[in-house]
């Protein structure tokens, strides 16, 4: 009786990346656009990897430049945001304030009154502006901590918080060409 002949043993090959379509880019990019409109990475780290996706060749060469943005580099606004945009018009409201806030405006004036959020909770407002205003109305114990970003734009606080213990309002996003203002009513 005789052994069967030994198998030689094969390395599993790993597999091939694949090549990336400009479509594939263009997502990437996409998604580093959102990345600095959220503060997420400043604009010089914005600038470097955007540059790296145009020279990617394969889907391994994106996955440094999108992994520290999220899973598979995408952070979706939540389905628990409220959006409110004002393009080429003026809107005013009392958003939904237990939810999250994207606040858009497009060559538009954008009201939202947060006055009544109460004491204690916390409420976060993207307000991404181009060459539009937006205007925040909020109490006078309200702490307003703004970690937002302006390109030939303003973002102004006015008043002093009354030393109450109010709600808290947080601000990201970016405003070009426009300007943000929060009032203390």
């Amino acid at each position: 009786m005789s052994l069967p002949e030994p198998v030689p043993f094969e390395a599993p090959r790993a597999a091939v990346p694949m090549r990336l379509s400009n479509d594939d880019r263009e997502q990437a990019v996409e998604q580093l656009n959102r990345a600095v409109a959220d503060g997420r990475v400043t604009w010089t780290e914005h600038a470097e990897r955007v540059e790296a996706v145009y020279a990617a060749r394969v889907t391994d060469d994106l996955r440094p430049l999108l992994a520290d943005l999220g899973p598979a580099g995408v952070v979706p606004l939540s389905s628990g945001t409220t959006e409110v945009s004002a393009v080429l018009s003026k809107i005013v409201r009392v958003p939904d304030t237990s939810r999250r806030i994207h606040a858009r405006s497009t060559f538009g004036a954008l009201v939202l009154n947060l006055v009544s959020v109460p004491a204690g909770q916390e409420v976060e407002v993207q307000v991404d502006a181009f060459c539009g205003k937006v205007q925040l109305m909020v109490a006078d114990d309200a702490t307003v901590i703004d970690d937002g970003a302006a390109i030939l734009g303003k973002r102004a606080i006015y008043g002093e918080q009354d030393g109450r213990e109010g709600p808290r309002i947080r601000l990201s996003g970016t405003v070009k060409l426009g300007n943000l203002k929060v009032f203390r009513v």
